[in-house]
């Protein structure tokens, strides 16, 4: 059996470990492989753990120059490399039409199946993406969305479907040794308040309003601690800010951290402040470990799939915000766990199951595109 050879690319790059990649990386990863051969778009500037974790999970880096750097050169190699692999589809992933790129090179080289995903609510380049729109509906085969909100924006009034973002659902419940054993390696009490986010550090993601909002918290209890997961451009700034503030000390950086789902366990809140999401794949990995969130007003609400998502106005003071957190921090973690996994296969955010339907899309859209070639 001639096996079917899918491109995967994701326009906001494979330096390090994010949403995109994570989805990328799970769903494929449960694809039979001796049916597929799936390649994904890489640059020099890649994580090395990632490129590591894909190449164990049967996807092949395909290493080509820096889209945002080297627009010409990535055009000229990606023309290359479809000429060389003949990809049976094109499967991209993004928030504008300047993927018009992609899906123009892949059309031109004779890839019928060219399937877009749509990630989030906004895009950075709108005039650019707004002049593209006409070329952009007319080159794809087929429309994916993380959520309704993302598909709205991206597709219009054009048909999509929604693939929601599936988590391994057992790894995030909620169990208690876990928790104690978390929590003793960090050296805090049963008494302690910790309050959790993660997240790239970037403008969209606001932790400099989680920090000033922590800051109001430890007036009201001041065993309480912020972990912030995560890494990127704006940590640092967000260190110095932490310091200007005077507590420091009581605010962790953890970086890019391999255990999150453990870390959850440990956590008493975790908190989102971001100016715009898609879906967040994080608050839906967050209501599994059954850790109420307290989230803006910005995030869809389509990610809060049980009532332990409370949504709050960034307009709010800090201090209301802090006010919210302790509420929100009294809970039965087993009880809200064991409900929140079963809501979660209930709506469709069960990676196991969404993995088997999306390996059927592929099988049947690319035999589809197989006979129209011999007809």
């Amino acid at each position: 059996m001639k096996r079917i050879k899918i491109l995967l690319i994701t326009t906001t790059g494979l330096d390090k470990k994010e949403g995109i990649s994570t989805v990328l990386l799970d769903y494929f990863s449960r694809f039979d492989h001796n049916r597929f051969d799936i390649d994904i778009v890489a640059s020099n500037t890649s994580d090395s753990e990632l490129l590591r974790e894909l190449e164990d999970a049967h996807i092949k880096a395909q290493m080509l120059p820096k889209r945002k750097k080297n627009i010409k050169q990535y055009v000229l190699a990606l023309k290359r490399l479809f000429k060389e692999k003949k990809y049976d589809a094109l499967y991209i992933h993004g928030s504008s039409a300047i993927m018009s790129i992609e899906l123009m090179i892949a059309k031109m080289s004779g890839c019928r199946v060219r399937i877009v995903h749509s990630h989030n609510t906004i895009c950075d380049h709108k005039n650019i993406d707004k002049l593209l729109r006409p070329l952009f509906y007319n080159l794809y085969t087929d429309a994916f969305a993380c959520g309704t909100e993302a598909g709205k924006w991206l597709y219009g009034n054009h048909p999509f479907t929604i693939i929601s973002n599936g988590r391994d659902i057992q790894k995030y419940q909620f169990d208690i040794r876990t928790r104690q054993r978390i929590r003793s390696d960090m050296g805090v009490s049963d008494n302690d308040l910790l309050i959790g986010h993660v997240g790239n550090f970037n403008a969209q993601k606001n932790q400099p309003f989680l920090v000033n909002i922590f800051k109001e918290v430890l007036k009201i209890k001041s065993d309480a601690k912020l972990y912030l997961m995560g890494s990127g451009g704006t940590l640092d700034s967000v260190k110095r800010l932490s310091e200007e503030l005077g507590i420091s000390e009581k605010i962790i950086f953890t970086g890019s951290i391999s255990n999150v789902p453990d870390m959850l366990q440990a956590m008493d809140v975790m908190v989102l402040p971001s100016l715009h999401e898609g879906l967040p794949l994080v608050v839906v990995e967050w209501q599994m470990a059954g850790v109420p969130c307290l989230v803006s007003d910005k995030v869809t609400k389509e990610c809060a799939y049980t009532n332990f998502v409370k949504y709050k106005s960034l307009s709010d003071s800090y201090q209301s915000w802090a006010n919210e957190i302790i509420h929100l921090s009294e809970c039965n973690r087993r009880h809200n766990s064991d409900l929140a996994i079963k809501l979660a296969s209930e709506n469709g955010f069960d990676l196991s199951q969404n993995a088997v339907k999306l390996e059927q899309f592929f099988i049947k859209q690319c035999s589809d595109s197989k006979n129209l070639k011999m007809n």
